[in-house]
């Protein structure tokens, strides 16, 4: 598994967890403010990993489906 493909597979387990800590705090009714700033941490880290995923692209816009994916 290279660099991209682990980056990709820890995002969605941080995904997964979020929705977990999200799906706790709604039957909680939203009280708990522990929970509140697991999600904060959560979503911190899953804002680093997008940018670390992001850089290791680099510029090369098409991945291995073969179709450009150049926003301009």
């Amino acid at each position: 598994m290279n660099e991209q493909e682990q980056l990709m597979d820890n995002l969605l387990n941080v995904d997964l967890e979020i929705i977990d800590v999200v799906r706790e705090l709604s039957q909680g009714n939203w009280d708990s403010d522990s929970l509140k700033d697991q999600v904060g941490d959560l979503l911190k880290i899953r804002d680093e990993m997008v940018q670390k995923l992001m850089s290791t692209q680099g510029d090369d816009h098409q991945c291995d489906c073969g179709h450009d994916h150049t926003h301009e």
